[in-house]
């Protein structure tokens, strides 16, 4: 058996020493992963890592050569020093092992992802680069609807786009006329979406007229509740308002005043003349007509409505208060169209609330306070029938107010976004207490997506004129500009700009490199994939991955030639 054994190594040496090694790194690698501190890795330490690996591959080495050797001390020592040496290269040698493979791994991926793409290599490794540095997340590009593009999704890619837009060629017209399509429709997208998801603006002095309307065809209601009143008894009224003339004070007393002045009899010209021919007085004293009170509680309306101090609105709402009382009580139905008329009101003080929802000074309410408002508003008033059109009217008056922001705002999306969205939110609570949760966040993430594609085009253009300026400026001159810098990113924006800086010029010089090279047609179909296509999420996906390099892990390849390094010394030697 031994002459076979010894027969079958020398006729096969390849496969003798490919079993030597696999044994020796499958022997290594548990031990490895166990103690991973006793073969150096993860030692912060460069001095002591270099001898807990050399130490390991000396006692491995040796033990090794003296189990094979049959405890010979000169083959157990030579197996000690080789393994000596192997261990203290291992700590130099295996990261640049790992660093070389996983470099080609990487390498060859992003050949077959830019052969897929259809894209030059160096290409597909700058746009794979900025996806990956932008932190790209997957579905990222679903959430910008139809109209997001690849280099909406971060500022690499933006200056990626701004470098292409800045090159002569077919790839600049491709990203300037993309963002230019993109923002000439960006009115009629705002406005049609917030039409399809909060529904066409009303006009609010449309919606009060129709109220003030409607409450004029209220008359009839209340002549014929007035046909069956019996007469009303002033005394009381008149002489409570008399006991507060003499207390109050300023405009509360000439509020109260006047209100009891309404309340005398004012006699005809008839009567005057009638009382004069007979030597009778003139009629006087107060008045007992129900529909005389009626038109005096409606005066006290008009009062209440441009009253200014708390003191006269608190004396006129009570004066006001006596009044209808006395009219409830002689008056049959009455207040079953008064909560008709009440009802109107209400809601045209709710369309003028509603146009204040989204406003940022003391006026307009906390969330809290609308939703109560909403809440509250729903409820029927004294004998109304059915549920009130409050929360509707308020509704409509925030829908009107959006539309007018829109109207003159529509052309600044940064602003249109700052003044519906807020800097807070609250105006997404506002939103969600008026139109449902699902319509607030709908029409907040559009004004956010307007901004970004705002963001894009500022960026992309701006970089594209500010490098045309440069190169026309040097063609005067007959210089070489030195251009927006790392040195001036920095005085700029301190490390992120010099960065970002640094991230731009890099993108430069490859296109510029493309471009010099005469490959336009890799300049143009990075300048497609950057501003959209059918195929958007595909190649996003694919430069994802192109981005994140190989499954092939270069800590894994580390431990591999650690364990061939220490285990696999004298595996030639072996028999």
């Amino acid at each position: 058996m031994t002459d076979i054994q010894q027969e079958s190594r020398a006729e096969h040496p390849i496969a003798r020493t490919a079993g030597n090694v696999t044994g020796a790194v499958a022997g290594t690698l548990p031990v490895m992963a166990a103690a991973p501190e006793a073969f150096g890795i993860g030692v912060a330490s460069a001095p002591l890592r270099l001898a807990v690996s050399t130490g390991s591959g000396a006692v491995i080495s040796g033990a090794d050569a003296a189990v094979r050797s049959g405890g010979d001390l000169k083959q157990s020592g030579i197996g000690a020093g080789v393994g000596a040496l192997t261990g203290f290269a291992a700590p130099i040698v295996a990261p640049l092992i790992g660093k070389g493979v996983k470099a080609i791994a990487d390498n060859v991926q992003l050949s077959a992802i830019a052969k897929a793409l259809g894209l030059d290599k160096s290409a597909t490794k700058v746009l794979a680069d900025a996806v990956r540095q932008d932190a790209v997340e997957p579905g990222a590009l679903s959430q910008l609807g139809e109209n997001g593009m690849l280099m909406d999704l971060g500022p690499n890619l933006r200056h990626t786009a701004g470098a292409i837009a800045a090159t002569p060629g077919e790839g600049k017209a491709i990203v300037r006329n993309a963002i230019g399509a993109r923002d000439a429709d960006a009115n009629w997208r705002i406005r049609s979406s917030i039409n399809e998801t909060l529904g066409e603006a009303p006009t609010p002095s449309r919606i009060i007229d129709r109220a003030n309307r409607n409450q004029q065809y209220l008359q009839p209601e209340y002549r014929e509740a007035l046909r069956e009143s019996a007469p009303v008894d002033a005394a009381p009224i008149a002489r409570y308002l008399d006991a507060e003339t003499q207390t109050l004070r300023g405009d509360a007393q000439k509020g109260i005043q006047r209100v009891r002045s309404m309340l005398d009899y004012v006699p005809t010209p008839q009567e005057i003349a009638q009382a004069r021919a007979t030597g009778q007085p003139v009629p006087g004293g107060l008045i007992t007509d129900a529909e005389t009170l009626l038109n005096a509680r409606h005066a006290v309306d008009d009062l209440l409505e441009n009253v200014k101090g708390t003191n006269e609105r608190n004396a006129l709402t009570t004066a006001r208060q006596a009044i209808d009382d006395e009219l409830s009580s002689t008056v049959p139905g009455i207040k079953e169209v008064d909560a008709k008329y009440a009802e109107l009101a209400r809601q045209k003080e709710a369309v003028q609330r509603g146009q204040t929802v989204l406003s940022s000074g003391r006026e307009a309410p906390r969330p809290d306070e609308l939703a109560d408002e909403v809440r509250q508003g729903a409820l029927p008033q004294g004998l109304q029938v059915g549920p009130s059109a409050v929360p509707l009217r308020l509704r409509e008056g925030a829908r009107a107010e959006i539309e007018r922001i829109v109207g003159t705002k529509a052309n600044d999306r940064v602003a249109l976004q700052q003044i519906i969205k807020g800097e807070g939110d609250w105006n997404r609570a506002r939103l969600s207490s008026l139109f449902g949760a699902h319509k607030a966040k709908a029409i907040i993430d559009l004004l956010d997506r307007e901004r970004l594609f705002n963001d894009t085009s500022n960026v992309v253009m701006r970089n594209s004129e500010t490098a045309a300026r440069i190169a026309a400026r040097d063609a005067i001159d007959g210089g070489s500009s030195t251009g927006f810098g790392v040195r001036e990113g920095f005085i700029a924006g301190g490390a992120r700009g010099a960065a970002r800086a640094a991230g731009t010029r890099a993108v430069e010089s490859v296109v510029d490199a493309l471009s010099n090279g005469g490959n336009e047609k890799a300049i143009s179909d990075m300048a497609r994939s950057l501003t959209g296509g059918p195929q958007q999420s595909a190649v996003l996906d694919a430069l994802m991955r192109a981005g994140q390099g190989s499954q092939l892990q270069q800590s894994q390849i580390d431990r591999v030639a650690r364990a061939l390094l220490l285990g696999g010394g004298n595996v030639t030697d072996r028999p």
